[in-house]
């Protein structure tokens, strides 16, 4: 099982679940979606790539500068329930495949799946060409029912041409150790 967890986890969760010995793929709240990126404006259609990341695909985001930057995102449903005081945990594969003028950087968020789209999470980070597993975490400071969240990241920032591939987010209850953490400091 922990090979399997590293497999899925990416190599940085690698790390905790053999340290700690901890079945990390019971933790993860997206298990039926963590392939799939739904592109917004629905006229955008994110072409599906071949690509050197678990699972062997991604999806490729050619995208614009918006008036805000959710003006193109993708998302990812989560079927898991988060509580308020959860240590929330998103990991996700990209790679600029072309950057925006001075760097891409993407604002990845775990919010409610409605408006008002509140978050729980939201980290933001800069990408470069290569493939990459980035990760952030939070103390959950609301609730979201089972079906009720999603992962969301904001790519109208620039113009430029984003690959995503898995994505996954894990959900380690209230009182979780943050140190346990410590290597998703982006």
């Amino acid at each position: 099982m922990k090979v399997w967890a590293c497999l899925l986890a990416g190599a940085a969760l690698c790390g905790v679940a053999f340290a700690e010995e901890e079945d990390i793929i019971s933790k993860m709240i997206n298990k039926k979606n963590n392939g799939s990126w739904f592109v917004q404006p629905e006229k955008l259609k994110a072409k599906y790539i071949k690509a050197d990341v678990l699972g062997g695909h991604a999806f490729r985001i050619k995208a614009t500068k918006g008036a805000n930057p959710w003006d193109v995102q993708a998302s990812s449903p989560i079927e898991g329930a988060i509580h308020e005081g959860d240590v929330i945990m998103v990991n996700y594969f990209a790679r600029a495949e072309e950057p925006a003028e001075g760097g891409s950087s993407l604002t990845v968020r775990v919010q409610f799946a409605e408006a008002p789209y509140n978050s729980v999470l939201e980290t933001t980070t800069g990408i470069t060409g290569e493939w990459k597993s980035y990760c952030g975490y939070s103390i959950a400071n609301a609730s979201f029912g089972e079906n009720k969240s999603s992962v969301s990241i904001h790519l109208a920032t620039a113009k430029q041409v984003i690959d995503l591939g898995p994505v996954m987010v894990f959900n380690f209850g209230k009182g979780y150790d943050l140190k346990k953490l410590a290597f998703c400091d982006d």
